[in-house]
């Protein structure tokens, strides 16, 4: 097939990403995923794959459970397959370019179509833009992971094709779009994803001298950043756009650890919406303790009761089979035994901050692996991590896995190899 197939597949691919939607993204990722399809797959990314289907296998033992729910079992097993299409998905997809940059490169011109769409939204519906950023993030959207990889890209890939543009005009244009639309999500982990992943990316946080001080001066420069939001007391009354959302990540740490005094009984739950993350997380410790299915969890389909009816999504619900938190999540699904492996995970992305510099385009992928590391630190602690639908890091990952199967004599279209870094 044509590589304009391909790219069209990857298009459609990260589409069905960003619509948030579980089912339309795992049915995308395995119609990709078979027409991209090659026998010769790295023993790295098999590695990884066998992993997370250790993680199904778990989840997987209750399934002659006579008291299972099996719309919520297949619900849970569409959820833990999923990222593991998206990585096969990505892997293949970038095998197939002739141009090694391609895969990257559509990824970054995905995120300047959307970043556009979010710009054009403000100027349509100009006259009822809130002067608050729940109302902003409630009409105009609260995240675009696509634009936030998008921008990760660009400030850390040198050879991107887009930046070797003729019209150099039109490219600087949308990139302040696309910085501008990222900051109008006022999402933290967009931002922490942005940061974090582009230092990694430098190895700015691999663990050696270089990576020693740089971490020294993040935490001085948080520990500032601490003191100012503890001193700073944002008016409540009629806040503006800086204020609410400097309030809002003043209330990050006990919105996702901490229940303070927060009384479940009173009626007035505002209190509790507000360490919401922390709660979920919580009921969810205390089921498995008394229910003593540590070690694997209570496995796909099961539910945690928060202790009343709450309305989410629209729809009143008291068992919940997914939480923000996603090592919560983990631990419900898959017990002790998911969170070592996903932990193992994560540190095995994290090691190829220690491979060994080829100056190929190689060196790309190892270093966006590094990235993803991070990436998956941030979002399993509020929006669970690689389980989320619109989860980019998967895609990322499976693409940078391809990109470190390159030989220098077959990457003879993306220019000077020493210049892809």
């Amino acid at each position: 097939m044509g590589q304009w197939f391909y790219k069209i597949c990857l298009i459609l691919l990260i589409w069905s990403l960003q619509k948030a939607n579980i089912e339309l993204s795992f049915a995308v990722a395995a119609f990709v995923t078979l027409v991209s399809f090659r026998a010769k797959l790295s023993s790295q990314v098999l590695l990884l794959i066998i992993f997370l289907f250790f993680l199904v296998i778990i989840g997987c033992i209750t399934v002659f459970n006579p008291e299972n729910d099996y719309y919520f079992f297949f619900k849970d097993l569409i959820y833990f397959i999923r990222p593991i299409l998206v990585i096969l998905a990505g892997y293949f997809i970038a095998m197939r370019f002739h141009n090694k940059m391609s895969f990257l490169n559509i990824i970054v011109l995905m995120g300047f179509y959307f970043a556009l769409m979010h710009l054009l939204s403000f100027v349509w519906y100009f006259n009822i833009i809130p002067s608050h950023t729940s109302g902003i993030r409630n009409i105009f959207g609260r995240y675009n992971h696509v634009e936030t990889v998008a921008l990760l890209l660009i400030l850390c890939v040198k050879g991107l094709p887009v930046k070797r543009s003729r019209y150099k005009f039109f490219y600087q244009a949308f990139v302040a779009c696309l910085v501008l639309s990222v900051l109008l999500y006022f999402s933290r982990t967009m931002i922490m994803v942005i940061l974090l992943g582009s230092l990694a990316y430098f190895g700015y946080l691999k663990l050696n001298r270089k990576g020693t001080i740089a971490l020294g001066i993040i935490g001085l420069l948080v520990g500032a950043f601490i003191l100012f939001l503890q001193a700073y007391q944002p008016s409540l009354e009629n806040p503006g756009v800086v204020d609410t959302f400097l309030l809002k990540i003043k209330n990050s740490v006990n919105e996702s650890f901490s229940l303070e005094n927060v009384d479940v009984n009173d009626l007035d739950r505002r209190k509790l919406w507000k360490h919401w993350r922390a709660y979920e997380a919580f009921k969810v410790y205390g089921e498995i303790d008394k229910e003593k299915q540590w070690l694997t969890g209570q496995g796909f389909g099961s539910t945690v009761d928060i202790g009343f009816e709450a309305r989410l999504d629209g729809e009143l619900t008291q068992h919940l089979s997914l939480t923000h938190n996603g090592f919560a999540y983990l631990y419900l699904k898959t017990g002790i035994l998911g969170l070592i492996i996903y932990v193992l995970v994560v540190l095995y992305l994290y090691s190829f901050s220690y491979s060994p510099r080829k100056g190929t385009i190689a060196d790309v992928g190892n270093k966006l692996l590094v990235a993803t590391t991070f990436y998956i630190l941030i979002t399993s602690f509020v929006v669970t991590g690689i389980f989320k639908p619109y989860d980019m890091a998967t895609l990322l990952i499976g693409g940078a896995f391809a990109l470190k199967q390159f030989k220098p004599s077959e990457d003879s279209d993306t220019g000077n190899q020493r210049d892809t870094q």
